[in-house]
């Protein structure tokens, strides 16, 4: 498969896993009896200081470019290293867990402790800090999933 396909597809997949990730912080923030949407808002008056409904659209706006350009880059990896590259649908399981774990370690970790300082650090307790550690886990086994699922069918056409 050509670079530029594969790479499409990590794109389309990191998005695709963006929503995900979305609706399980919106999911959580309710089962938690926050405001849902709480963690985009906090991104919103964080980064762009904007409050109330407007933050918290800008906060889900910024989530999902961010998740898309990591699905991107986590693409570009996985497609030079042969033994990361993903072609199949559980191929992809396997290793969208292995780069969830890894997108958290080296780039939300020190995002969300440097810059964001978000609520997970000075509101909740260790439940939902695991339950926020383990959402970057599942957007990678999501995109993964995605980018396996959509590389496998791309390969069957040609």
């Amino acid at each position: 498969m050509k670079i530029k396909t594969y790479l499409f597809f990590g794109l389309i997949s990191g998005f695709i896993s963006a929503i995900f990730e979305a609706i399980m912080f919106y999911l959580y923030d309710v089962a938690s009896t926050l405001s849902p949407g709480y963690q985009f808002t906090a991104i919103g008056m964080r980064l762009l200081k904007i409050s109330g409904i407007y933050g918290e659209l800008y906060g889900l706006l910024l989530h999902f470019l961010v998740g898309t350009v990591v699905g991107l880059f986590a693409a570009l990896i996985s497609y030079y290293i042969p033994h990361l590259r993903i072609n199949a649908t559980m191929a992809g399981l396997g290793r969208g867990i292995l780069a969830g774990f890894l997108i958290l370690l080296v780039f939300s970790l020190p995002v969300n402790i440097f810059l964001l300082h978000l609520y997970v650090y000075e509101k909740y307790y260790i439940p939902s800090t695991f339950f926020y550690y383990t959402m970057h886990i599942f957007y990678g086994a999501v995109w993964g999933i995605f980018l396996g699922f959509f590389s496998s069918r791309h390969i069957i056409k040609k």
